[in-house]
């Protein structure tokens, strides 16, 4: 990555404003060289899928700790992707039939169930609705106190909050920048999901007009939607 960039002259690589990333140290200190006058910025994405992952880790861990025949397991077992949505975002007046609850609940109410009946899911749960919020809203100071508010919560999501604070600064750019990587993360997993379906590829460009025929369906689909 350096030997590329370094084709590109200093002056022009001075211009560069703002760099989105990962949490890759590695990434970091090659911005810094390579770019010295940008401001780094952590993804988005990549804040809120480190978030969810340690969430995930957490609900199976405790899952495992339940009976398989009890409500605590079916609760965490099943429609977990709901924990994932923003709590807002939940639908709290329509109902459905749940059943493997084997009752009429709202999606508020299904996953509040399962909230009030372990702290440290709860804790865990809060800490990412809570950031997950605040980079929606641009609220860095809502961020710092959720990175610092450590009661109850997972080994797994603990961690995750010290990666965050031992970078500080990147993370709350995220806040602020209007810039993401969503859309190429989402290109990626769209070539990678490609080539799981066709077992691989002999021929690149075969592989290159699969993309684009896939690329041109999606953007027909949109229109036809609006």
């Amino acid at each position: 990555m350096i030997e590329y960039f370094n084709r590109f002259h200093i002056n022009t690589r001075k211009r560069v404003q703002t760099v989105t990333l990962d949490l890759n140290s590695y990434y970091k200190d090659i911005v810094k060289e390579m770019f010295p006058n940008a401001e780094i910025v952590v993804d988005r994405f990549h804040i809120i899928a480190m978030m969810t992952r340690a969430f995930n880790q957490t609900r199976v861990q405790t899952m495992k700790k339940y009976d398989k025949k009890s409500i605590e397991y079916r609760l965490l077992k099943f429609s977990w992707k709901l924990y994932l949505k923003h709590f807002d975002e939940l639908e709290v007046s329509q109902t459905f039939y749940d059943r493997h609850l084997r009752q009429q609940l709202t999606q508020q109410g299904r996953v509040q169930m399962e909230l009030d009946t372990d702290d440290t899911i709860s804790s865990t749960y809060d800490a990412l609705q809570g950031i997950m919020s605040c980079l929606k809203n641009h609220d860095k100071d809502g961020i710092v106190y959720y990175l610092y508010k450590n009661e109850n919560l997972s080994f797994q999501m603990k961690e995750t909050l010290k990666t965050f604070k031992s970078n500080l600064e990147i993370v709350l750019n995220a806040s602020e920048s209007k810039y993401s990587n969503g859309p190429i993360e989402g290109i990626n997993r769209m070539i990678k999901q490609i080539q799981r379906t066709a077992f691989g590829f002999r021929n690149f460009h075969h592989l290159i007009s699969r993309i684009k025929l896939q690329q041109t369906g999606l953007h027909f689909l949109v229109l036809v939607n609006n």
